[in-house]
């Protein structure tokens, strides 16, 4: 009986000893995935650590790129007449895509379509080209307090006409006629509407002879580094308008940080969120080490009892069988 028991003994010793070393197999293989992980993490750090942000400069400070700035703020045209918005200095440059298609927002690609017609957009929410002669009757669209007529008289080079009666004769000037004063408002519509033509045309000019696209716009919405990224990677490229709504050839992103139109930086406080970033993620990796430390340690610890166990139960074993041989041979 007890040869029996100890070989039952020696049998689940062994099967631990094999378990324990197959955990001693897999940690060890998670260790060498966390190292590497360890090693991806560092290249990444350096990496964000070298990128530089694209930024533009107003109201005294650095900000962040962004849509509104390069392509304005839709149906908002005070943000244009009367410079409550920061906008780049050039109008003739725009945000393009890697394939030359102009980046345009959900509003801009609404105005297209409700003149052009829904299969203007594809599926994948790009548009092709179209007759620039559409252009007023997308700015119509795009500003309803103006009409198609009055975008292309100033197009055309021509003057707006515009009047409307004031009861303040004391403060205006203008025909009298009884107690009010007939105002004749055409210089100041059409200075408005000149700018808003300066500004939106080269956008939808371009769009006419290269495409347009709105594929990005889920992505520029939920992250406000993306429009900078993409700069600096060559998704998005920044390009001038010709008066052919092509594009000046060979116009790299150099062109447009000498020109002041936009800045390359790196911000302070991004290095330190990304050093925070880093800290934090490589404190995650070495928690994860300290635990398969420990279980490791644990392992290779209860493996040399059984291996002394087994080496015991092993003597045990040698000395009952060598009994039962010796019995009765002397």
């Amino acid at each position: 009986m007890g040869l029996a028991c100890s070989q039952i003994r020696l049998l689940t010793l062994t099967a631990r000893k094999a378990d324990c070393e197959y955990g001693i197999s897999v940690t060890s293989m998670r260790k060498m995935a966390l190292s590497r992980e360890q090693t991806q993490l560092s290249q990444e750090y350096q990496s964000k650590l070298q990128s530089k942000q694209i930024s533009y400069y107003a109201n005294g400070q650095y900000n962040k790129i962004n849509y509104n700035y390069l392509m304005g703020y839709g149906a908002n045209y005070l943000a244009i007449t009367n410079g409550s918005q920061p906008l780049k200095s050039d109008n003739s440059a725009i945000l393009t895509d890697y394939n030359g298609q102009v980046v345009m927002s959900d509003s801009y690609a609404s105005a297209i379509t409700s003149v052009l017609g829904s299969s203007a957009m594809d599926s994948k929410g790009r548009g092709g080209t179209f007759s620039t002669e559409k252009i007023p009757e997308i700015l119509a669209k795009l500003l309803p307090g103006f009409t198609v007529e009055q975008f292309q008289t100033v197009i055309d080079g021509g003057q707006v006409s515009s009047e409307y009666t004031a009861d303040d004769t004391q403060t205006l000037t203008g025909e009298q006629t009884g107690n009010q004063t007939i105002v004749n408002n055409s210089d100041t519509v059409t200075s408005e509407i000149q700018s808003i033509v300066d500004f939106y045309y080269p956008i939808f000019q371009a769009a006419a002879a290269n495409g347009w696209t709105t594929e990005y716009n889920k992505e520029m919405a939920t992250n406000e580094d993306y429009i900078s990224d993409a700069i600096v990677s060559g998704t998005f490229q920044l390009a001038t308008v010709e008066d052919d709504g092509n594009y000046t050839p060979n116009t790299s992103l150099t062109y447009f940080l000498t020109s002041g139109l936009v800045q390359s930086r790196t911000d302070s406080d991004v290095r330190e969120e990304i050093t925070a970033w880093y800290n934090a993620e490589k404190e995650r990796i070495t928690e994860k080490e300290n635990y398969l430390d420990i279980t490791m340690n644990d392992l290779s610890t209860e493996l040399e009892a059984i291996n002394t166990e087994i080496q015991s139960i092993k003597s045990l074993i040698d000395d009952a069988v060598s009994s039962v041989f010796d019995w009765g041979s002397s």
